[in-house]
């Protein structure tokens, strides 16, 4: 169900592992896509004599379950793998129907159960998530909530997100970087991605920066905010004029340049179920400030990676302050791309997957 403009370290990921399915259990992939990858430049990425695509309906249940059904018997599928929850009903539905074998993958949660999520999890967990074969979570804390909703407990993976490293084996010009975004190039920069303003705590962001920016005696750094609509509606309202103390900026193709462009990483995020981003910065070589969540605890065992409470604006401005400040910080960010390359690889993500394939094959 990706649709996203760029192709990402997820659908990077799913790339790899398509070639790797290739080589070692001799199976092609085919990506059934949501309706916004249509015209996507990175479909050309796509073009491997092991891999083919389609789209997937946007006209209701039955048109999709028609197109996922011809899909699997045309290419003779031995796995249904799904993502992102849109279409695990109809993947499951499918895999029975077709007699193959079913994975859903669930990337992330939500901290309340409400009353409404558990009617819904009558059908989709505990009747039609208890014929799929497996359920792979991303993180101890993903598949903890897996099994409260009903999935039986011998049927739950956990195998967290990895990183695609070659993208970042070499990283943009620092000065280039910061060029492209309008960033002075002797400025302390702070970058936070912020797509989604409320999960990704983008108010505790700007309250940290606006703190800084009001102590006479310091010299602020400037905060670079990634995201798209959501962002904009956000900052209108939150900073109707402009503060020369932030910056904010799309996504673009090449993550790489963001992260070229800063000192360090901030993730203010209320929950996660296992992030991207915190990797993606550690790879690149930045000290990392992040909340104490479950979806990126795993990410505070890194030697540059220090932890501050959820919606604890005060407190994200001392550690950024001190961070900044710290005369190690380079080495602490050296440090975090030694420790990315030792944890977070995609080759054995990759051996892992596989061997579940297998298994279920």
């Amino acid at each position: 169900m990706w649709d996203s403009p760029y192709l990402g370290n997820f659908l990077s990921g799913q790339l790899v592992l398509a070639d790797a399915v290739a080589r070692d259990l001799g199976l092609a992939t085919h990506l059934v896509l949501a309706q916004g990858a249509l015209g996507q430049p990175w479909l050309a990425e796509l073009d491997r004599p092991h891999l083919s695509w389609s789209i997937l309906p946007g006209r209701g249940r039955r048109t999709r379950l028609r197109h996922l059904e011809r899909v699997v018997r045309e290419h003779r599928g031995a796995i249904v793998h799904s993502h992102f929850t849109e279409a695990d009903l109809e993947a499951a539905v499918v895999a029975r129907r077709c007699r193959t074998r079913c994975v859903w993958q669930m990337h992330t949660g939500f901290r309340t159960y409400s009353a409404r999520q558990r009617a819904k999890d009558l059908f989709k967990v505990r009747i039609v998530g208890r014929r799929v074969d497996r359920l792979v979570a991303v993180s101890d804390w993903v598949a903890s909530l897996a099994r409260e909703r009903g999935f039986p407990a011998n049927r739950v993976v956990v195998l967290p997100n990895a990183i695609v490293l070659d993208r970042f084996a070499r990283l943009p010009d620092r000065t280039a970087a910061r060029a492209r975004f309008g960033l002075p190039p002797d400025a302390h920069v702070a970058l936070a991605l912020a797509w989604w303003p409320e999960v990704k705590g983008a108010d505790v962001v700007v309250d940290a920066l606006r703190r800084l920016s009001a102590d006479p005696d310091g010299s602020p750094p400037i905060g670079l905010l990634v995201g798209e609509e959501r962002l904009d509606e956000f900052l209108q309202k939150a900073l109707p004029e402009e503060v020369p103390w932030l910056r904010r900026t799309r996504f673009v193709e090449d993550a790489a340049w963001l992260y070229a462009a800063a000192d360090v990483f901030v993730s203010a995020s209320r929950h996660e179920g296992y992030s991207y981003a915190v990797g993606e910065a550690l790879a690149c070589g930045l000290p990392v400030l992040l909340t104490d969540i479950d979806g990126t605890r795993f990410y505070a065992d890194a030697p540059g990676a220090f932890v501050f409470n959820v919606d604890d604006s005060e407190g994200l401005a001392a550690r950024l302050a001190d961070l900044l400040a710290d005369p190690d910080r380079q080495a602490l960010g050296a440090a975090n791309r030694s420790w990315a390359h030792d944890h977070l690889g995609i080759d054995r993500w990759c051996s892992r997957m596989t061997a579940l394939y297998r298994q279920l094959l």
